[in-house]
């Protein structure tokens, strides 16, 4: 894999109309502390600025989709952010160089660990396109609001 980090295989990828993204291979961690390599892609779209969306892929069975503040990833890297379904930490004696997510659903949850600097250097390229401060001004919010009406209505299992 390109740009091997950490054990983490990172495949930067061209931003599609302005929409930074970046493929990598993350660590899903296990019970007993075991890993498991997972591919992730993370999606940044200007138009919904306060989101990134973040598709994993596991080796077998579909792929399953995230929508995750950016400013909670952001945080997350570094400190303690989110609650609830999201949460994102410094990875013990990792600070810096891995954090790791807590994802929850009514199903399953999930522990991952990511690589800091290649998601801090792509949070950076969000948030050179669409500025913290900009990113009300920059919503779409009709398009947002229709799109979470439309997940709301879609049933679950």
């Amino acid at each position: 894999m390109d740009g091997e980090q950490s054990g983490h295989g990172i495949r930067q990828t061209p931003a599609d109309e302005g929409r930074p993204a970046l493929d990598l291979v993350i660590l899903r961690v296990l019970d007993g502390g075991t890993r498991r390599p997972l591919w992730a892609s993370f999606r940044f779209d200007p138009s919904v600025p306060m989101l990134v969306s973040l598709t994993l892929r596991p080796p077998r069975g579909p792929g399953v989709t995230w929508r995750i503040g950016r400013e909670l990833l952001c945080h997350g890297l570094y400190d303690e952010s989110g609650e609830g379904d999201v949460r994102v930490w410094a990875a013990p004696g990792e600070k810096g160089r891995a954090a790791w997510m807590r994802l929850e659903s009514r199903q399953s949850s999930a522990l991952l660990e990511l690589p800091v600097r290649a998601l801090s250097q792509w949070l950076d390229a969000t948030y050179v396109r669409v500025p913290a401060h900009a990113e009300g001004r920059a919503l779409d919010w009709d398009g947002f609001l229709t799109s979470l009406c439309d997940e709301l209505a879609e049933p679950t299992d």
